[in-house]
């Protein structure tokens, strides 16, 4: 051991011997406050729930009875024997008796059918009451108003709309701690108790933000595997592509902007669907356009209401179809893809499917080996009902009148 002559100081005195200050725990970025992790994971525990008797599992939906149809063809106006369709080739000659008065959304014609249909052409009487007949055009929408009977007529055909099936499937998702028993049994500057804490806290906010993700940008796949099937539940942008449903899905065009006729337009095709308030989680950019144009432009939207709601703070803006709550997404603040991107939600119309609750199974290491292993685990799936009443963008950065 050397000697020391004089003022003993920090500078020359043994550093090994100085025991300093640390402060127990570990500060993470984004983690453990308001608007963090996984949002909509965490709603599905508070507002809509389901248990799931098996990983595939399916449900009906039926659209309200139909009152739109569609010219499949153009006439002129004196044609009595006119085709519809229900705009994709489907029949809706079934819904049609004799009686029925529809009216052309683009001409104001009104016409009556005159006899049951057996098939897409149906015999009419054109220019009924006070309209005129006029030229019709390929998709023509006609609203069915009303059905007349004549005095003493028989009841009319009786008409249906069936169901639709709709399907998804329950993941497994997993996530797992491992460490060896010397490391377990040590005492961490970061954690007195040990380092098994904070690693299951990562491992925890490792599972939730994966299945936070495949709620919103999953893809419904079937897999067939070593030991069995390998599935993937649908989020709610796989359900747009599964529907068909691309004008829910706006293009905001990057920094080019997307016009707020376009905007509007694609407002018109889910909030008049379902709830009349929507859920928005946006990335910072997303939410940046739609703020920006509420606070500057002289037509924008008008903001009416801050709250904190569930640990998110909600932003409510005004549309011409309704409430639109706007809602940071922590994950998609800090992943660059999605960061431009928002997530339309009507929370009526979804629910979480759960096979398994989210649980931490301890002890699952090879029996013998020196080390401790144990996983979070769960078994849970989407079911997004009557998807046009959800909605995407993407690139959405700025709004231009």
């Amino acid at each position: 051991m050397s000697a020391i002559a004089g003022l003993l100081t920090l500078q020359n005195a043994q550093t090994n011997d100085l025991v300093g200050e640390y402060q127990e725990s570990i500060f993470v970025r984004n983690a453990k406050g308001f608007n963090v992790g996984s949002t909509l994971f965490g709603l599905m525990s508070r507002l809509s729930a389901e248990s799931a008797d098996n990983i595939e599992f399916n449900w009906w939906e039926r659209d309200p009875v139909r009152r739109n149809i569609i010219s499949s063809g153009a006439d002129d106006n004196v044609t009595t024997t006119l085709e519809f369709d229900d705009g994709s080739g489907g029949d809706v000659w079934p819904i049609l008796g004799a009686g029925h008065i529809l009216k052309n959304d683009r001409t104001g014609e009104y016409v009556r059918v005159d006899a049951d249909p057996g098939s897409g052409t149906v015999t009419c009487t054109r220019g009924v009451g006070s309209s005129t007949a006029a030229a019709i055009l390929d998709n023509d929408v006609w609203a069915l108003i009303t059905l007349g009977k004549e005095e003493g007529s028989n009841a009319s055909r009786s008409a249906y709309e069936e169901p639709v099936i709709q399907q998804n499937f329950i993941q497994t998702y997993n996530s797992t701690v491992e460490i060896t028993n010397a490391f377990k049994g040590s005492v961490l500057r970061t954690d007195i108790e040990g380092p098994l804490r904070e690693r299951r806290i990562q491992a925890l906010e490792r599972i939730a933000n994966d299945i936070e993700l495949s709620l919103l940008f999953g893809v419904k796949d079937k897999i067939t595997g070593v030991n069995g099937y390998q599935y993937y539940t649908g989020g709610l942008t796989d359900t747009l592509n599964l529907a068909g449903l691309t004008a829910n899905q706006l293009n905001g065009n990057g920094a080019g902007g997307a016009t707020l006729a376009n905007f509007q337009a694609w407002l018109q095709t889910f909030m008049v669907y379902g709830s009349d308030m929507k859920l928005a989680f946006c990335g910072p950019k997303a939410f940046a356009a739609i703020s920006n144009f509420a606070n500057t432009a002289a037509a924008g939207f008008r903001i009416m209401n801050n709250e904190t709601i569930f640990g998110m703070n909600i932003t409510e803006v005004m549309t011409p179809f309704g409430v639109l709550s706007l809602a940071f997404h922590p994950l998609m603040k800090h992943a660059t893809a999605f960061e431009d991107w928002m997530v339309v939600v009507d929370l009526a119309h979804i629910t979480q499917k759960t096979f398994e609750p989210l649980f931490l199974e301890p002890n699952i290491q090879t029996p013998g080996q020196d080390s401790y292993k144990e996983q979070f685990r769960c078994k849970c799936g989407l079911k997004v009902k009557f998807p046009e009443a959800h909605a995407t963008a993407f690139d959405l950065e700025k709004l231009i009148a």
